[in-house]
């Protein structure tokens, strides 16, 4: 169980690294006047030419699937890509440590998309658990600086609908491999992200800025998302993994400390590479970000144990 635990915290540690690639990619890797659409490319089109034939040989070959299953597979990596799309909204001009905070908003909207679904309701840890990462969320929104509290608002509801729609996600993706296979399953989502990235590709705004991209920086981008990819694939394996032998409880708390683990890269990168790392270290900002980060954990301790 101690292996377990260790494996689960370590992929908290990879999906940390992903946050910090994933800011940089929207900031910094090109001159690009507009990133996101060319990461969308990227997660859609490339990451799914990528890890499809992974999937293909994970499932040896069999990759038979239900008709409801496809649909419901397809509407989740709809779902995933308008997840990202907040998400690297959220990410855009703010610290991946304030970011990463508001993803334990997933749990919550999971819990209210599961009592809408499923017919399931809440315990009292789970409704307090819930009150205390949402306050959490909302407290690391606040601009104690006072420069722009407005401005603030925005990432918090841009990660409100990015935690929303990764819930929605997880749903859809559960009802598909209720009638097929995990691994067929994968791997037609995998051809889902494709089709997306297709569609992409035909609006001419998208298939400018992914061309402009490509002639600045294609080898960046390319190896950039690619080592991003594999770190996530690897993350997820880890943790699903894991949740063999440790309960998927305690897993989810444990994945609470990616937004401790995106805080403490973020200070070091400042320090060793602050070409490449954007992160506040004013006092009051770093007090304001360990306590949300602690407020956070402490609500998934509350809704999971």
């Amino acid at each position: 169980m101690v292996s377990s635990v260790i494996i689960t915290i370590f992929a908290s540690f990879l999906w940390a690294i992903t946050n910090h690639i994933d800011k940089f990619l929207v900031n910094g890797a090109s001159k690009s006047s507009n990133n996101i659409k060319t990461l969308l490319v990227f997660s859609s089109l490339v990451a799914g030419l990528l890890f499809a034939p992974i999937w293909l040989i994970f499932s040896k070959f069999s990759v038979g699937i239900s008709l409801i299953s496809l649909l419901f597979v397809f509407l989740a990596a709809i779902v995933y890509m308008l997840a990202t799309y907040f998400y690297l909204k959220a990410l855009d001009n703010n610290d991946a440590s304030v970011v990463v905070v508001m993803f334990q908003l997933i749990p919550v909207f999971s819990y209210i998309l599961a009592l809408i679904f499923f017919n399931e309701g809440l315990s009292i840890k789970q409704f307090i658990g819930s009150i205390i990462i949402t306050l959490s969320a909302i407290i690391i929104s606040i601009d104690i600086e006072n420069k722009n509290s407005k401005a603030k608002l925005k990432p918090l509801l841009l990660m409100m609908l990015s935690s929303l729609s990764f819930s929605l996600y997880y749903i859809l993706f559960d009802f598909g491999i209720r009638n097929s296979s995990y691994n067929s399953c994968a791997f037609w989502f995998q051809i889902g992200f494709i089709i997306i990235g297709l569609i992409f590709i035909s609006i001419k705004s998208f298939r400018n800025m992914f061309v402009e991209a490509i002639k600045l920086n294609g080898k960046k981008y390319f190896s950039l998302n690619a080592v991003n990819e594999i770190i996530n694939l690897v993350a997820n394996m880890l943790v699903n993994y894991a949740n063999v032998f440790i309960p998927i409880a305690l897993a989810n708390v444990l994945n609470g400390f990616q937004g401790a683990f995106v805080f403490i890269i973020g200070v070091i990168g400042v320090k060793l590479l602050p070409k490449y790392f954007n992160e506040n270290l004013k006092l009051s900002v770093i007090m304001q970000k360990i306590f949300c980060i602690v407020l956070s954990i402490i609500g998934l301790i509350v809704m999971f144990i």
